[in-house]
């Protein structure tokens, strides 16, 4: 009879399509994977992965492993929310993910007090433009631009976030003030790329500025915002980014039509654990008082 860490081991093979990658997720060697998988082989007696040059792809009876040991993690993680839900005590560790741009130039302002309010807690923020999955417990909330849609999860909308057109202070100073987004018809962009929120942003360039000059793409938006602050084309970013970047200066704003809302966001299990009350009635009162998420900050105007 196969242990959990046998089905853990064929799951991690799978997800990984190969040894290397379930070694490291598993911090093992690549030779223990190699011994183990060759033993669960051999103690069911059948071949668990084709090994093909694309990576490992399992067999039908790899595949009926993998499937199992799915539910078995899925078990395992609700159990865990349902313990650590019930968990009021205001200590212990509390991972919080968000985009870099709300990490570095929302929470990074604002965390430091939380911390230093709560010094049994340890707060792990993890900044990446994935967004991880609160279901497995890759993090117990987040700060998101958007509603989530799966049933799971519970949010909260705390704000809204403004956006601009900003450019570096000579390229601001040659374009003037335009009065309306025609008068910048021609003008170069640097625009955020790679994610279905970039793409929208580039579709409203696209249609609101005639003839506007895509020069540039970057799928960071904090690297747009450099982009724009040492070079001649202009790049529509959210004031909270813009507020906090030396060297940019405002061409046009606001633009309504990109306004983001902001939500926080937990597992519906999570929703009265201690750790993640706190956090998320910190940062609601937090947003309220934060006018760089909306506008221009008074330096700027």
């Amino acid at each position: 009879m196969l242990a959990w860490s046998d089905y853990r081991l064929v799951l991690e093979v799978a997800r990984a399509n190969g040894l290397a990658g379930a070694a490291e997720r598993l911090g093992v060697t690549f030779s223990t994977v190699f011994r183990r998988l060759e033993r669960v082989e051999e103690e069911l007696g059948v071949k668990l992965f084709e090994r093909i040059r694309a990576g490992y792809v399992p067999t039908d009876a790899g595949g009926e492993i993998v499937r199992a040991a799915e539910r078995m993690e899925q078990e395992a993680l609700a159990g865990d929310r349902a313990v650590t839900g019930r968990d009021q005590q205001l200590s212990g560790r509390l991972v919080v993910t968000a985009t870099e741009v709300l990490a570095t130039c929302f929470l990074a302002r604002h965390l430091p007090h939380f911390c230093s309010s709560h010094p049994g807690l340890s707060v792990e923020l993890v900044s990446d433009n994935r967004r991880l999955s609160l279901v497995d417990r890759e993090a117990d909330m987040a700060i998101r631009p958007r509603r989530p849609q799966e049933e799971s999860l519970v949010a909260r909308k705390v704000g809204t976030l403004g956006w601009g057109i900003f450019a570096s202070p000579g390229t601001a100073a040659r374009l003037g003030k335009p009065g309306s987004l025609p008068e910048l018809a021609g003008a170069e962009f640097v625009c955020w790329d790679g994610v279905a929120a970039a793409r929208e942003v580039l579709s409203w360039i696209e249609t609101a500025i005639p003839n506007a000059r895509i020069i540039c793409r970057s799928s960071s938006m904090m690297t747009v915002a450099a982009l724009v602050a040492h070079g001649r084309a202009c790049a529509a970013l959210p004031f909270m980014l813009a507020n906090m970047w030396p060297n940019l200066k405002p061409v046009y704003s606001p633009l309504p039509e990109l306004t983001a809302e902001l939500w926080l966001v937990t597992h519906k299990d999570l929703r009265r654990n201690a750790r993640v009350r706190a956090l998320m009635d910190y940062l609601a009162d937090a947003v309220r008082g934060d006018d760089h998420l909306i506008g221009l900050a008074p330096q700027r105007g």
